[in-house]
């Protein structure tokens, strides 16, 4: 069986010096890490964890929070943070809240209790102010949400921009009959991205035709798009504040004869990897989530393991434009 000496030998490095790299407590430079590393894969050396969570007082654990676990949007979030926590020999122990603000409170209760080191929240129901109160109990890191005082926990996103950016192209594209529908609006990204689109509608004194508050899955893009066209003064083009309702408006009109995009052009949000494989293909605002989350992972290892990755703490938007514009 494989001793940390022989991992030192075969590094060619000091003891302690192991003990630093898998302890993650003192930094080490990145060469003498990546060695290392390689010296414990080649032979299979697995340190005694009871006795590094004595020594160090944690137990090189993270509690994962997710109010979903089958969607399109939590499913990247979630692969993204626990392969980068992985890939450093952080362990993570996943509790869902099942859509309902008691599940994501009982998921949190669940993990401080199991005394792991740090939450990473990808949650929807938990207030800002509930969000502080339990940071003040185990360190919370986010992505894309907002808590007081402590925005160095927070990867970001730019979702005003994205909204603006996503009208901005419907108006480039020479619509002047624009319809716009949301997210729910309690949460801060819909919100956000609403405001985006009327800061670039009021710019260009083009009207909202239409404004409807979705719930960002397919059948309320469904059942919005069905109203829209049931106007009698019906927009050219419609925002979706995510691809699903995206996907939903595009399936309504494909079933109604509705042509895309000569008759009604749709943009959507986030850019899911199927939103290229739809006819038409839906036209989007990337939100690169799976680097979110790597960062949000990364971002975690440097506060509470004293890692030293570099970390990209802002994202900005990108339009992607395919066939549905």
């Amino acid at each position: 069986m494989s001793t940390i000496t022989h991992v030192a030998e075969s590094a060619g490095v000091s003891k302690a010096t192991v003990s630093r790299v898998l302890s993650g407590t003192t930094p080490v430079k990145e060469a003498t890490r990546a060695r290392v590393l390689a010296a414990v894969e080649a032979l299979s050396f697995s340190p005694n964890q009871a006795a590094r969570s004595l020594a160090s007082k944690k137990t090189y654990t993270i509690g994962l929070v997710t109010s979903h676990i089958d969607t399109a949007y939590y499913g990247p979030a979630t692969s993204g943070i626990e392969s980068a926590l992985r890939g450093d020999d952080r362990h993570v122990i996943l509790a869902c809240g099942n859509g309902s603000l008691k599940g994501e409170r009982d998921a949190v209760d669940f993990l401080v209790k199991r005394q792991v080191d740090a939450l990473v929240l990808l949650t929807e129901y938990l207030s800002t102010e509930e969000i502080a109160k339990i940071n003040s109990r185990c360190p919370v890191f986010a992505l894309n949400q907002h808590f007081p005082d402590d925005e160095g926990h927070v990867i970001s996103f730019d979702d005003f921009a994205g909204g603006e950016m996503a009208t901005q192209h419907l108006i480039d594209k020479g619509h002047a009959k624009i319809a716009i529908v949301t997210g729910p609006l309690w949460k801060r990204d819909a919100y956000q991205r609403l405001l985006g689109c009327q800061k670039a509608l009021k710019k260009s004194k083009t009207p909202l035709i239409y404004q409807g508050e979705g719930d960002f899955n397919v059948e309320s893009g469904m059942a919005h798009m069905t109203a829209i066209l049931a106007l009698e003064q019906r927009p050219s083009a419609v925002f979706c504040s995510n691809d699903l309702m995206a996907m939903g408006a595009l399936h309504i009109c494909v079933q109604q004869g509705i042509k895309v995009p000569e008759e009604m052009a749709i943009i959507g949000f986030d850019d899911l990897s199927m939103s290229q494989y739809y006819t038409p293909s839906l036209s989007s605002i990337k939100l690169p989530l799976y680097q979110m989350a790597e960062a949000t992972a990364r971002l975690l290892l440097n506060a509470i393991y004293g890692t030293h990755y570099p970390i990209q703490s802002h994202f900005s938007p990108e339009l992607i434009v395919r066939q549905s514009t």
